[in-house]
């Protein structure tokens, strides 16, 4: 299994999937096809599970993300949620700017049953 890491752009998030337990998406999420850009990474995901690294860590940092965008977020953590319910060693973190964002987050939490870290952060760190 390789890693993965896609350049984010103004509208597609920066993303770092690491065999070693590192996953991250930070950045905006304006795509309008968000199948073909979040399909590989739900894949990656299914096959990372499998062997999953002694620690995962997931941080999710997003500055603006679209409806069609949030549900892929939602696919992404139940995917990992697998990992949660198994009692390996993940963790969720989740950087907000604002009321809205740290309200995503705790939404996220609640409707998959996990802890999530919500962490305040500056906008210097999401971009």
């Amino acid at each position: 299994m390789q890693n993965i890491k896609i350049q984010n752009t103004n509208k597609t998030p920066r993303v770092i999937l690491q065999t070693d337990g590192l996953i991250e998406i930070k950045g905006n999420s304006l795509i309008e096809n968000t199948q073909s850009f979040y399909s590989k990474i739900i894949k990656w995901l299914k096959e990372y599970i499998k062997q999953p690294a002694t620690k995962t860590v997931v941080n999710f940092a997003m500055d603006y993300y679209n409806t069609s965008s949030q549900m892929w977020i939602f696919q992404i953590v139940n995917v990992l949620t697998d990992l949660y319910r198994l009692e390996y060693d993940i963790s969720f973190n989740w950087y907000y700017v604002d009321s809205d964002l740290k309200e995503s987050g705790e939404d996220l939490a609640i409707l998959l049953n996990i802890q999530m870290n919500l962490i305040e952060s500056d906008e210097a760190f999401i971009r």
